[in-house]
Parts: structure tokens; sequence; C-alpha cells
């Protein structure tokens, strides 16, 4: 384990992955689909977000479980451009998951395979090494999803100890593993229009609509701060003590959607973390996601555009919509 004690921002990805992203001119049903090209990245929720505030030239420490060649490769990509990591040693393996895209229709295909078994000990051991940062990070970002060994409380049971030791914990999971996760004293949680909908709400309804049911889980206790993207771009926040805010983003070719929400929260915490404002941070994280997905790969690296997206992300009024 690396000699990393402590950091303004903690990321944490129970089920961290090698991203390989490629192309084909026709993806075949029946046959090889030969690829033009490769690109191999560390990939994960909180690892991706961890490598854009790093880049950005934040504070940031990742924590993730890792095992196998596949773990061992993650850890080397992540020595090698520079990201402060923590790994949890487990006996099984590191997953990998693909994004290929068709270039003779445009269609992109991502195919995300299961984690790993982690045991309890295991489990134990990620648990313990997220609080073993001392004194304890001003933000905790909990990303990703939860392999299936792993009990669907086990965010929310880092959410309570990290609430009580006063770090600002960020949420950006879905399924069970969110739900499970809310009521537990969360600082703010991102979700996109799919994910608020397994709440327990309408997906298609209007950005108004939208707003009042997001208001409704603020109200009652599940986090502090709530918002929820939207898949033509931009997002709405609401926030405990703070007027609803939607806002727009540009319309941009989409190359890939991996990393987008990553990406998002990466410029939000980032920005936080810097001393900007609520509203300025997101306003920071809908121009990073837009950025994002008119690139390859899953990370965020043009800095000059994510300023020049900025001020196309304009804040709009939720009538009429």
């Amino acid at each position: 384990m690396a000699d990393s004690p402590h950091a303004d921002i903690v990321t944490f990805t129970m089920n961290p992955a090698i991203d390989i992203f490629g192309a084909t001119d026709t993806l075949f049903d029946d046959s090889k689909s030969r690829c033009e090209k490769a690109l191999q990245q560390p990939g994960g929720g909180g690892i991706n977000v961890a490598r854009n505030i790093a880049r950005m030239g934040g504070d940031a420490l990742v924590v993730y479980p890792a095992g196998g060649p596949n773990g061992a490769l993650l850890e080397s990509l992540l020595d090698e451009e520079g990201t402060r990591q923590l790994v949890v040693k487990i006996a099984d393996h590191t997953r990998q998951n693909m994004a290929i895209t068709e270039l003779s229709t445009g269609k992109f295909y991502h195919f995300v395979f299961p984690g790993p078994s982690l045991t309890p000990q295991e489990q134990s051991a990620c648990f313990d090494t997220i609080f073993s940062c001392q004194p304890p990070p001003r933000f905790l970002v909990l990303s990703g999803s939860l392999p299936k060994t792993v009990p669907e409380d086990f965010y929310g049971r880092i959410t309570k100890q990290a609430n009580q030791n006063n770090t600002k914990v960020i949420l950006d999971t879905s399924g069970a593993a969110l739900k499970n996760s809310l009521y537990q004293g969360a600082w703010l949680a991102k979700l996109n229009r799919k994910e608020f909908a397994s709440l327990g709400f309408p997906e298609h309804d209007s950005i108004a609509s939208l707003r009042d049911n997001m208001q409704t889980l603020v109200e009652r206790g599940a986090v502090e701060n709530l918002i929820v993207t939207l898949s033509r771009g931009g997002a709405v926040l609401v926030a405990r003590d703070h007027e609803p805010l939607f806002i727009s983003a540009p319309a941009v070719t989409i190359v890939s959607h991996v990393g987008a929400g990553d990406s998002f929260v990466s410029a939000l915490t980032y920005q936080l973390a810097q001393g900007s404002s609520l509203a300025t941070a997101f306003q920071y994280g809908v121009a990073a996601a837009s950025v994002t997905v008119q690139t390859e790969g899953n990370q965020l690296t043009d800095f000059e555009k994510l300023e020049r997206t900025l001020q196309q992300c304009k804040r709009e009024p939720f009538t009429g919509r």
C-alpha cells in the first residue's frame, strides 16, 4: 500500500476496471469484428474523478481494491500518470470493460462486465483504508457500482461514518447502492434521470416537475444537495440552502458518453475544494460533462475548452419545459 496518509479530496472506487476503447467499421453478430485502434485507460468512477482532479492541480487520492493482472496494470497506469493511490489487494481479478464505436453507423456500444468477488475481510480493509487518512479529507467521493458480493449498504455505512468525521460526501452511484446510501448524511448526490426515476419518480416529466420531485427528496432529508443530469445535456440542482438551478449545455457532437458523469463530479468537486460556490461548481460540472462527451476515452483533458464551454452553459427558467 502506497504511503499517502492524507488528501483534501479522497475518492473511492469499489469496482474499478481497465477501460478498453476501440473502433470497427461494422460490428458483426456472426464473425470477427476487427478493430482499427485500441486505447487502454484506468476506469471506475472514483478513479476517473481522482485522475481528472489531479490533472486540474487538485489534491486528490483514490482508494480502490485491485487483484490479478488487470489490477497490477491499473496500479501501474495510475503510477505512470502520477495519480496518488491507496490500493487494497484482493485475491480475485479486477475487471475489463469495452467501449466500441461502429464507424459505419456512428453507433457506440459500451460493454460493462461484473466485478470481482470480495471477501468480508477485503471489504473491511477497503472501509478501514478510506478512514486511515488523517486528518479526514474535506470531501469524499463515492463513485461507481458495487460488486455483487458487497452488501448494498456499503456506501451508506461509509457515508454515515464520514459524516461523523465532518467530511462532505459526494455520491455518484445507482441502483440498490444508491437507495441504501440516501438518508445517511450525504452532502451531495449526482444522478441521471434514469437513476432518479429508480427512486419512484417519473423519468420523462417536465423540468419543473423534476425540480419539484427533487425538492421532495431534499426536504425529506435524503441528501442535502441533489443534482440530476439530463440526457440532452445540462442539469438541475436542488439544494437545502440555495434556490433551484437549471443550467443548459450547448448542442455538441457526441463521440462517447463514457466518463462524462465522472468529469461532472470531478469539476464540481475541484471547484468546491478551491472555494467556489455550489452554483459555480455546478456550472463547471455541466461544462465538463459537455466537453467529455466530445472526446474519446474517459477523461477531461482540454481545460481551455472547458472554460469556453462554461460561458455557453446558461441558467434557464423552469417554466415551459
